[in-house]
Order: structure tokens, then sequence, then C-alpha cells
């Protein structure tokens, strides 16, 4: 079981709680801002593995979350969420989304698919520490 913080950034109170108890389940600990300009201030102070962001928001939406993100140099995970537009879920891996899911979902496969991605972005890491064309994480 592997441990993480994700965010959660999700404006309908209900899904954002649903989310949260079944990564707990998983042995995840997450926070959960209600729109993306709130995410972009939590991810200055908090370190986060993951991001699940919905694309349907106040303030900040989701695609432009992800955007910021991405022009910020971040490589962080992202996992996006919609139940509003399946070419939403396109635009946003084009945008930068690691994995884009419909609502509703399987909280089973949602647990499933961010163990996946918080693994790959270890081993990731871990490569980094022994693969000499990468140099080492301190040079980063």
């Amino acid at each position: 079981m592997c441990m993480s913080k994700v965010l959660i950034v999700e404006d309908d109170e209900s899904w954002g709680r649903m989310i949260a108890l079944a990564l707990r389940s998983g042995g995840h600990d997450s926070v959960l801002p209600s729109d993306g300009e709130m995410a972009l201030e939590l991810m200055q102070t908090n370190e986060v593995n993951l991001v699940i962001t919905d694309l349907a928001m106040p303030v900040l939406n989701g695609l432009r979350l992800i955007r910021a993100i991405r022009a910020s140099g971040d490589t962080i995970p992202i996992i996006a969420v919609s139940g509003k537009n399946a070419d939403q879920l396109v635009l946003a891996e084009d945008y930068g989304a690691n994995a884009a899911i419909s609502k509703p979902f399987d909280c089973d496969e949602l647990l499933t698919l961010v163990e996946r991605i918080v693994d790959d972005n270890r081993n990731d890491w871990a490569s980094a520490w022994i693969h000499p064309e990468f140099g080492s994480v301190e040079d980063r």
C-alpha cells in the first residue's frame, strides 16, 4: 500500500468527501480545496503527490488549473474528472492531465488508478537516483 497526499479539487462537497473516503481506504491522505485558485495556494504550502481535479468549478476551473500547474513547470501527476462533457476530459489530457475519468465512476477503479499513477511517479524518481543521465536528485 502506498501512502501519499492527494489534493482533491472538487466544488461538490459530497463528491469530494466520497473521493477522500475511497482514498483513505487505500491509505492515502487528502486535502480538499473547492476551486482551482485555492488548490494553487495549497500547493505552495503543502507537499502533495497527486492532484485530482473536477473540471467544472467556479473561480478557476479544472482546465485552467491543469494549464497553470503545467505552465509553472510542475510535473505532479494529475487526474481530471468530470460528469459534464467527455470532450473536456480529452482536452484535460491535452493540457497535461495524466488520466481523465468520467463521473460517475467506481471508487475501486479510481483507487487503482491513483495507486498506479503514484507508484509510476515514485518509480520515475527512483530511477533518477540511479540513472547517470538524470544526475542526482540534489542537482534538481
